[in-house]
């Protein structure tokens, strides 16, 4: 089993039939997610990318999550924010969020991300308390480091669905060692993403290896219970090299082994550590 704890497949899937039956242009589809054991998959709805559009963007990734959840099997789909602006606007939510980020790259009324130089604004630090209460887990991705930081001073249990090492690949989305021990400290787990740019630097010739060596270096900084995946499906144009979907998901944990990890090791990085988060 395989828990991948972020995709934006339902904003960038074309209908609720293409998910389903497959066959379309996304990273993933239901018939992949069966082929490759990806039993949980967290589908982010993220609008403010779109500004011109919110409203259409956000109506299109509803329906999609809400026609799809239903008829998933036994791929159990979950519904996360990327970004809160639908909150602020009072769009209706399809369910309570399993995880949400309070910003996306840039400002929004509840705090600053990586494009911006701002902290948590005291309605982000409201709305995160409300969230936790709610029994929405926090996600720290696309903060920025001072953002990131008045989140994290707040003592509560923080993930980040899909963050690499910043040691590894200077990128700013990517998190610094002291950041990965904190979230660790407070039960959390960092999905390693399959974004090219936060593998190596300039994404060049990024590889299903250097995903390995990320899971591997936050592994060792953080502990093995500290580190899942996030591949970032369908957020993404350009993926490691071997990676096409979904489909090929199984390699990164085939290069695992062949670093000689133990299958229980890998089963906590393949579903265990986001399962213990989430309470599922």
């Amino acid at each position: 089993m395989i828990f991948d704890a972020h995709c934006d497949t339902m904003v960038r899937t074309e209908s609720p039939d293409a998910f389903l039956s497959g066959g379309g242009k996304c990273h993933v589809d239901l018939p992949g997610l069966i082929e490759s054991e990806v039993a949980h998959l967290v589908t982010a709805l993220c609008i403010e990318p779109y500004p011109e559009e919110l409203a259409g963007v956000w109506k299109h990734g509803v329906l999609n999550f809400t026609e799809c959840s239903g008829k998933s099997g036994d791929v159990k789909l979950h519904f996360a924010l990327e970004g809160c602006m639908p909150l602020y606007l009072g769009m209706d939510m399809p369910a309570n969020p399993l995880v949400a980020s309070l910003t996306w790259n840039g400002d929004n009324p509840y705090g600053s991300g990586i494009g911006g130089t701002g902290g948590l604004t005291s309605e982000g630090v409201l709305l995160a308390r409300r969230l936790h209460a709610k029994g929405t887990r926090l996600d720290a991705s696309h903060l920025n480091d001072r953002s990131r930081r008045d989140l994290l001073s707040l003592g509560l249990p923080v993930c980040a669905t899909h963050c690499n090492s910043r040691r590894m690949c200077d990128f700013p989305r990517n998190l610094p060692d002291a950041d990965l021990k904190e979230i660790a400290s407070r039960g959390g787990v960092v999905g390693v993403t399959l974004v090219p740019d936060f593998l190596r630097p300039w994404g060049e010739d990024a590889s299903v290896s250097d995903v390995a060596r990320h899971i591997e270096y936050i592994a060792e900084t953080a502990g093995i219970d500290a580190v899942g995946l996030g591949s970032d499906f369908d957020g993404i144009s350009a993926l490691p090299r071997g990676i096409r979907g979904v489909r090929d998901i199984h390699l990164i944990f085939g290069e695992l082994s062949e670093m000689g990890w133990s299958d229980t090791d890998i089963t906590k990085v393949r579903s265990g550590n986001w399962m213990r988060f989430f309470s599922l």
